[in-house]
């Protein structure tokens, strides 16, 4: 398939991934930046607003499997356009929530309709750039998550203190609503071809992909790195309003600060990795070694919460959050390398659902742990210690980085013969 796909086509390819994750992300961290206004409205105290946010993972782990198997079966441009579409409709439809039932309720839905983007987008990198070439497309398209995150906060805070925050809820809903026909109308069907007759269709074997040291070691550790990234995005603005004392717009800005920064760098860390390949290193030593560096770098997090300047905490975190963001790029391209040439989608499904696990967990661990101490500072305390243990589990469990190889047994022939 690859080489029927020309290098201009392969960049616009990149540009609606980049795109598709700047409305994904928005739309993801949006009630992260309405919490606290949210929680002040319908009287929630942080435990109940830890398990709203919460809420969106619940659905989004659940998914992220079934997610990429229709994707592996129907193609990308399908199963990415339903699921964009569905996260749209159902981050507008969270503006109209009267209570703490109905938002968990919408954000169940936008779990849904995100679980895609992630097993989609790996599968469509691994059907169109070679391996040389896929740290600088996942570097490239995921800095649209950190782009997201970074307008989100400003956009957010704007808007509430322009109108409200359900109106805000409405326009990042629209603007995703938007995107949903720029890549149904651009990127090329992809629909697999079906099995002609008397031809054998070799089916996945679960068992042994699931029990596949690498695939477990990567399922651990992104488990344990997300769960800082799922705190960032759900609990950062309201830690800077709550724990700092910034007013709406003052944490708009300084929460967008680590996802420009973040958006800045992914790039050249795909492409970094890529370059190291093809001077000579080994796809293992590449992928892992910057996988580890950035998880050791991230975990300086816990330094941020114990200063008293507002600036040096967001300096911090700032670089946490880059260097978490990215080994969270070379994991996926990890995972487009290892993956089966059938089950790019699926594989990546599994892996995404360990980050979603990370979502549900992080959010209500630390809304129990403020309402507790009414501090952030075990909250991210926590997370630091995970994503050390993140890089060791990297380190001593994942093992060489190449396409998992199994015996597969083909489906049973159900064509008869003349």
């Amino acid at each position: 398939m690859m080489s029927n796909v020309s290098k201009k086509y392969r960049w616009w390819v990149i540009f609606l991934l980049w795109t598709g994750c700047i409305t994904n992300a928005m739309d993801r961290g949006s009630l992260g930046v309405a919490a606290p206004y949210i929680m002040k409205d319908l009287g929630l105290d942080p435990a109940l607003m830890g398990v709203v946010l919460s809420s969106f993972f619940w659905t989004y782990t659940a998914m992220n499997i079934p997610a990429g198997l229709l994707a592996d079966k129907f193609g990308a441009k399908t199963a990415l356009g339903w699921s964009a579409f569905i996260w749209s409709v159902l981050t507008a439809l969270t503006g109209t929530a009267s209570n703490y039932i109905q938002l968990i309720a919408f954000r169940l839905g936008v779990g849904v309709g995100e679980a895609g983007i992630q097993p989609i987008n790996v599968k469509v990198v691994k059907n169109n750039f070679p391996t040389e070439e896929r740290g600088t497309a996942v570097g490239m398209y995921n800095s649209g998550m950190r782009v997201g995150l970074a307008i989100v906060p400003v956009l957010m805070a704007f808007l509430m203190s322009a109108w409200n925050w359900r109106v805000a809820f409405y326009v990042t809903g629209l603007i995703s609503v938007l995107w949903v026909a720029l890549w149904y109308f651009t990127f090329r069907s992809d629909k697999p071809e079906p099995a002609k007759p008397g031809e054998v269709v070799e089916q996945i074997p679960w068992r042994q992909l699931l029990k596949h040291r690498t695939l477990v070691g990567i399922c651990i550790s992104k488990f344990l790195q997300d769960y800082m990234y799922y705190l960032f995005v759900t609990w950062l603005p309201a830690y800077l309003v709550l724990e700092r004392g910034f007013t709406i717009i003052k944490m708009g800005w300084y929460a967008s600060m680590p996802w420009i920064f973040t958006f800045c760098a992914l790039p050249f860390v795909g492409i970094l990795s890529d370059t190291l390949i093809k001077r000579g290193m080994s796809v293992t030593n590449s992928r892992k070694g910057m996988i580890i560096g950035g998880h050791l770098v991230a975990s300086l997090v816990v330094f941020a919460v114990y200063t008293d300047n507002a600036l040096v905490a967001m300096w911090l975190m700032t670089i946490a959050v880059v260097f978490e963001s990215a080994s969270s790029t070379i994991m996926l391209v990890t995972c487009a390398e290892v993956a089966p040439p059938n089950a790019a989608g699926a594989v990546a499904g599994i892996m995404n659902s360990a980050a979603g696990a990370a979502g549900i967990a992080a959010p209500i661990i630390t809304g129990i742990l403020l309402k507790l101490t009414g501090s952030f500072q075990q909250a991210f305390a926590l997370a630091s210690v995970f994503i050390i243990i993140a890089a060791l589990t990297m380190w001593l469990v994942v093992g060489k980085i190449e396409q998992i190889s199994f015996d597969p047994k083909p489906a049973a022939d159900t064509t008869t013969s003349g």
